[in-house]
């Protein structure tokens, strides 16, 4: 690690570790958004809102992204919400937001089967080649889920007893709230938007009966995925591949190493992947502990409380039971799944194509991971400080890590009819046939990942994630006597 001085200025941080807001254009496209959906029907008509509205968004974001040297993952997640909102769906007509009505009771199990209606779960494709609407690039229900509705029901929750739907309100001080709630439910939770594959799981289950049970998965979480960061940065310390541009990921593996009989472009894949699990997955959970403590105080009210949302993750089960499509339309987290699915539907419904068909399972997978590629450039700064190549190159290739996926999710589809028209679906379902299967798709997603996720790694070098320690006190360092601090760099405030 270097000794170098690392200035904390706003011009640094933004031109060389990420990209951010460089002009007061980043910021009008959310008001305008606010405004735009104040504004009732009744007073300016949907082509007057897009007319009106749309043309400034689109403007202002493009002279952001100028100034900027290039886009960042806020400003684009936030243009496909306008496009959503104003241009492609209708909220003032088909968004109602359910909210608690009257007469909450102690004793979950009744109220919960009074006020809401549990999915039982079809997935993104099924078995059999079959292709759910619901699951092209919505939230799935998960088994978890199912096992929530058993563990409320037993531990007695309080629920309401009935459930109210509130259309736009017709009044400008509801409206704020309403429009804010709206603009900040980006998985669109405890929203009806007149999709029945969505609306109907509304309200969704949380994934914690409790603040307790809340508290104890986020230090777990935590501490599984800081063990995983530190042991990952351990053996990227010795490899060259991760801070080398000159080293090739099927170079063979630093010697000596118990790992170098490993193929060394799977063992690099699986770091990478094991990082970004890390970060996200097991991370997340930690700062949420501030709001559940201050619920527990009687300062939030019990929607704020992250304890009470439905689960970011799924069951690891979805990827042996579904493969690549168990992954990203179940396990993974699905915080931009309808700002980047909404067009892909609405380029699907101008096309007239069929619910169920694999075609406008294609169409709309496509449309949402070539907009999530999209999003996603938004990491690179426009000035990488490690850099050998063009920042655009580096944003093709975090791009491409999502645009490749739905070739992986497709052809799964095709293996799943093939197998559907061919040989008796029942067979695979139970026994060591279903065992099988499971082992099948989980080889199969190792195999797809360590191909794909190669892109990612190629970009995390260039953008020098790997040079970097990622947790400041080390484990690993310190048993092995090499100091416990790993951030030893002293940080100045100076140009």
């Amino acid at each position: 690690m270097s000794n170098t001085p690392i200035p904390l200025t706003y011009h640094y941080l933004t031109h060389h570790i990420i990209p951010g807001p460089q002009s007061v254009s980043y910021f009008i496209p959310l008001v305008l958004l606010h405004i735009a959906i104040l504004i009732p029907r009744s007073s300016l008509p949907q082509w007057q809102s897009i007319s009106l509205f749309m043309p400034v968004i689109v403007g202002c974001t493009a002279h952001a992204w100028w100034e900027m040297g290039g886009v960042d993952v806020i400003s684009v997640d936030r243009l496909l919400w306008a496009l959503l909102l104003l241009v492609l769906r209708d909220p003032w007509k088909d968004f109602r937001r359910v909210i608690r009505g009257g007469g909450d009771v102690k004793g979950g199990g009744n109220a919960n089967k009074a006020g809401m209606e549990i999915r039982t779960g079809v997935p993104a494709a099924a078995d059999g080649g079959g292709v759910s609407e619901q699951t092209t690039a919505l939230i799935q229900p998960t088994n978890h889920e199912v096992d929530r509705k058993a563990d409320l029901d037993s531990n007695k929750a309080d629920w309401s007893v009935r459930m109210e739907d509130q259309p736009y309100p017709a009044t400008l001080y509801s409206r704020l709230s309403w429009v804010a709630v709206l603009l900040i439910s980006i998985r669109l939770t405890n929203w009806k938007i007149n999709t029945p594959s969505h609306d109907r799981s509304q309200p969704r289950l949380p994934a914690f009966h409790s603040r307790t049970a809340f508290a104890k998965h986020a230090v777990l979480s935590f501490i599984r995925g800081y063990i995983i960061l530190d042991l990952t940065r351990a053996y990227i310390s010795h490899d060259p591949y991760f801070t080398d541009p000159t080293v090739s990921i099927r170079s063979p593996l630093p010697s000596p190493t118990s790992l170098q009989l490993a193929p060394p472009q799977l063992l690099r894949s699986l770091v990478v992947g094991a990082q970004a699990w890390a970060l996200l997955s097991q991370m997340f959970y930690l700062p949420c502990l501030l709001p559940v403590g201050l619920h527990a105080l009687g300062w939030l009210p019990d929607e704020w409380s992250p304890h009470n949302w439905p689960p970011y993750f799924g069951s690891p089960r979805a990827i042996f039971s579904q493969g690549v499509r168990g992954f990203w339309g179940q396990y993974w987290h699905q915080t931009m799944r309808w700002s980047v699915s909404g067009p892909g539907y609405a380029l699907a419904n101008m096309m007239r194509l069929g619910s169920g068909s694999m075609l406008r399972y294609a169409v709309i997978s496509a449309v949402a991971f070539g907009l999530s590629g999209v999003v996603h450039m938004g990491l690179v700064p426009p000035e990488p400080l490690h850099a050998t190549v063009n920042p655009n190159t580096i944003r093709l290739c975090v791009a491409a890590f999502f645009w490749v996926q739905p070739l992986a999710m497709f052809g799964e589809l095709l293996v799943a009819r093939i197998f559907a028209r061919t040989t008796d679906l029942q067979y695979w379902q139970h026994g060591p046939a279903l065992r099988l299967r499971m082992l099948a798709n989980g080889v199969w997603v190792i195999a797809w990942f360590t191909l794909a996720l190669s892109l990612l790694g190629e970009a995390g070098r260039q953008l020098g994630y790997w040079r970097v320690w990622p947790v400041p006190v080390s484990v690993w360092q310190g048993v092995r006597g090499a100091g416990w601090v790993a951030w030893p760099v002293p940080l100045s405030h100076g140009k």
